[in-house]
């Protein structure tokens, strides 16, 4: 899965969840639908997405991060 179809992907599973997701249940759905898809992978996709203000990743603490959509571009 190239990083644009993994992008795509995330913000699929971001919207039909109110636009909101911890990381944690994002990775587990991702993984759930598409197989190959690992940690590494799912967490450069969300830094390219914060750099570019598609999303912003909020640390709860050291292990919890929330996921939320602010825009596409």
């Amino acid at each position: 899965m190239g990083r644009s179809e993994l992008i795509q992907a995330v913000l699929d599973v971001l919207r039909k969840n109110s636009g909101k997701m911890m990381e944690s249940s994002l990775i587990k759905t991702l993984q759930s639908r598409y197989r190959d898809v690992t940690l590494m992978e799912v967490r450069k996709a969300l830094l390219v997405m914060e750099l570019n203000g598609i999303v912003r990743v909020h640390s709860l603490d050291d292990e919890r991060k929330l996921i939320s959509v602010v825009g596409v571009k």
